[in-house]
């Protein structure tokens, strides 16, 4: 049985997101939230650029502008103080991929979406994971 396009970008957008927190568990120790935030923002621009590289109309960018910035606030707020909001930026960003650029947008290549499929959900979820208190009432990170 072979895959189809959508599970083999699920599948690499899974793996690039292990990836990611590889790297961040061994590099940004502390930093960690603060590289999912500035992921989740990079990843909110991601479709204005391809907007504005594939000539999209001023609609489209606006709401990708629109998305741009709740998600950017979403990683903001969660890198620095609610890594909730972070999460559930992540979780949210899926559901803004699927809907707007699944159902043919023709802005971004077909697969992007369904890589963030992958990406986004084990991003949020990870983060979601994190979220636990200590009996000294801090999140496991601000050690």
């Amino acid at each position: 049985m072979r895959a189809s396009g959508s599970e083999i970008a699920v599948t690499v957008g899974l793996l690039c997101a292990i990836g990611l927190v590889l790297i961040a568990r061994i590099f940004a120790d502390r930093r960690e939230l603060l590289l999912y935030g500035i992921g989740l923002g990079v990843t909110a621009i991601e479709y204005i650029v391809l907007g504005l590289l594939r000539g999209a109309p001023a609609g489209y960018l606006g709401r990708e502008l629109m998305g741009a910035i709740l998600f950017g606030i979403a990683a903001l707020l969660g890198s620095r103080r609610w890594p909730l909001l972070l999460a559930l930026g992540w979780t949210a960003h899926v559901v803004w991929d699927l809907f707007f650029h699944e159902i043919g947008s023709g802005f971004a290549p077909a697969w992007l979406p369904w890589f963030c499929v992958g990406f986004d959900l084990f991003i949020g979820g990870y983060i979601a994971g994190l979220i636990r208190v200590t009996p000294q009432g801090s999140a496991p990170w601000s050690h």
